[in-house]
Formats: C-alpha cells, structure tokens, sequence
C-alpha cells in the first residue's frame, strides 16, 4: 500500500507496516545549497514561500522579517535568502537574541573599541554587525531586544551605520538583515516593549512560516525522513513504520514543530532495537504517561486498563493530543489543590515545564 503523504493517512490499517520509501514524496523541495542538507520541504505552502522569498533577490537593502511559532523552520528562510537568494560572498551570521545577555548585548552586536569599558579587550572587538558585511546578519527573537537598543537597531536599518561601543568614528555596513519572531509584535506595540517606529521600519516585507500542524500533509514525509537520515548516523537498519505510529504522528499537534518532531524521533531511534517501528515505541512519549493517568482518575471500576486498551480507546477518532495534556495537568492541579511542586511530581514534569509548556503561572 502506496501512502500519499499529501493526504489524510487516517484510513492504514493500525498493524500494516510501511516502507520509508512509501512514505517520502518524490516531489520534496531540492536545494542548491549544500549548506541547506539539513532542511526538508514537503508542502506546497512552504515551496510557495521559498519561490517568494526568491523575488526578494535584488532587494539586499530591505529588511525581512519573518514570523512563526518556535521551530517551525524560520532561520530555513534566512539560510535561503543567504545561501541560494543572495549567494552573499561574507559570512552568514545567526543570534538568538534570548540567549545574549543582555548588559553585553549591544558590545557583541555593534563591536566595541578597546578599554570601552571594565573587563573590555585592550584589542575590542568588531561585533557580530561587522561579521555579516557583505552577507546576512539573522537576529532570532527580536522582540526579546531591550528599548534603548532598539533605537540604535533602528539606526542601523534607517542609515546603514552605527557606532561601536566607546567609539567615537561611523561604521557602516552592507548585509542582508533578517529579523525573526515567534512573538505578536502588534501586541507588543500596545504595551509598550516595541518601538512603533522600529516595527514599521521591520514590517515592510513580511514572511510568516506556518506551524507544522498547519502543514500537516510534510509530518508523515518528514517522519520517514528523519528515520532514513538516522539509520545512517546510528548505523540503525530501520525500514518500516507501523500504521499506528504514523495515525499519532499525524493527530498529535506538535507544538515545537519540526524541532519537536525530530527530536522525538531521535529518542526512538538511539534505542530501537529491530526494522520496524511500533506503537510500543512511543511509549517514551511524556504525553502518553499523563493520558494514563487522566484515564486512571476516571471511573474504570476494581480493574485498571492496561496502557494498550487505553491508547486504542484514544485512537478511535481524531483529537487533539495537546488539549487533552492540558486538561490532565489542569485536573491534577485541582487533585492537589493547586499545589505546583506535587503536580509537576506525580505528572514527572519540571516545574519549568509547568510554567513555560502548560503556563500554570
């Protein structure tokens, strides 16, 4: 049975057992760039974006931002407009603005003269700005820069120049910039955390990448994939997928995206044993251990179900995987009177993840 990916794989049989290369479409978006291996694209939504972002060529002045929820695959589309767009002949640099530290964020991005300041280099340093001339400066996460920084960042963009830090002598650049967020900038306008006058200066070409459950028809090619990519950096011989797994793969919502779902699949295949992956593999999924437990609260008389009879009974249709977590957190709250730290436990979460995945704050 020949499984079209860019359809709904609800209709295999849960025991039939399909090859990889069943499950990867012939007609996958082919890079020229060797430095773009690591990407996959399977839909025709995303083809559509990168031959958009292809018209920007001439247009290295302009800035771009992109938007879409945290590894959805948005540096894919500074790496394309660097590496097969622009073809830029300088380096291609990417920060993440949430992992700066923010007192020596503005030294690392604008460069700063030697003795600017207490702990500086007698020799300074050229700043990640001046790395990117002639090529692309990324900045992930753009919304986490602090107001005063974003007015030189509106500088740069308006003039092309900037000062480093304790420098008194114009620097200017020329680079493709990049901008990404994950966050509503309009919302952040409201309050206060954006410069109205550096958001218009980012939105005047927009990309928005959409989440992968929003492109649910790549889950299934990027699943056989991810496993085919693996069996060669595990030296795994990996060559089928249960029906099964590929019906939870396509339901659950994924909420970290590409990231999320190769990563799982790393999980399984560091200790799969064996050429076929099962629903018994999947059992290393967090998300299954908490439906367990919602299950057991109910009313299933002297005897408990085993953890097979209850994930059939989920698969019996479509629901959405995320929300039922959700739920199970929020009734084990109650459970334990709102108390976090007895929650996280019984669950076997981190209270991080309570606070940032479940928002429990």
């Amino acid at each position: 049975m020949v499984v079209n990916p860019m359809q709904d794989p609800l209709n295999i049989s849960d025991e039939a057992c399909l090859e990889l290369d069943e499950l990867i479409p012939s007609h996958k978006y082919t890079f020229q760039s060797n430095h773009l291996k690591d990407f996959y694209v399977f839909s025709e939504g995303m083809k559509t974006i990168l031959e958009d972002l292809k018209k920007l060529g001439s247009t290295t002045g302009v800035p771009l931002l992109i938007t879409g929820s945290t590894g959805s695959g948005k540096e894919l589309a500074a790496m394309f407009m660097h590496h097969e767009v622009d073809q830029n002949s300088g380096e291609y640099i990417a920060i993440n603005c949430t992992n700066m530290n923010k007192e020596m964020f503005e030294a690392e991005l604008f460069g700063y003269k030697g003795g600017a300041f207490t702990g500086a280099s007698r020799e300074g340093h050229q700043g990640y700005i001046k790395q990117a001339d002639r090529g692309t400066l990324f900045l992930d996460e753009i919304s986490e820069i602090d107001l005063d920084l974003q007015a030189k960042l509106l500088r740069l963009l308006e003039e092309r120049e900037y000062y480093p830090v304790g420098g008194s002598q114009r620097q200017q650049v020329n680079c493709r910039m990049v901008f990404a967020t994950n966050r509503n900038l309009e919302k952040m306008l409201e309050t206060g955390r954006l410069r109205r006058d550096l958001f218009y200066r980012l939105n005047v070409v927009k990309m928005h990448i959409p989440s992968l459950e929003e492109r649910k028809e790549e889950i299934i090619p990027m699943l056989g994939f991810f496993v085919k990519e693996l069996n060669r950096e595990f030296q795994k011989e990996v060559r089928y997928i249960q029906g099964k797994v590929l019906k939870f793969m396509y339901l659950y919502n994924w909420p970290g995206n590409i990231r999320e779902l190769k990563n799982f699949i790393t999980q399984i295949m560091v200790f799969i044993e064996g050429d076929t992956i099962t629903f018994e593999h999947l059992q290393t999924k967090d998300e299954l251990d908490r439906m367990q437990t919602q299950f057991y609260q109910g009313d299933f008389g002297s005897a408990k179900p085993s953890r097979e009879e209850i994930i059939n009974e989920l698969l019996k249709e479509p629901f959405d995987l995320e929300k039922f977590s959700m739920d199970v957190v929020r009734a084990t709250l109650k459970k334990f009177n709102g108390n976090k730290s007895k929650t996280a436990q019984f669950l076997g979460l981190k209270r991080e993840q309570m606070y940032n995945r479940y928002k429990t704050d």
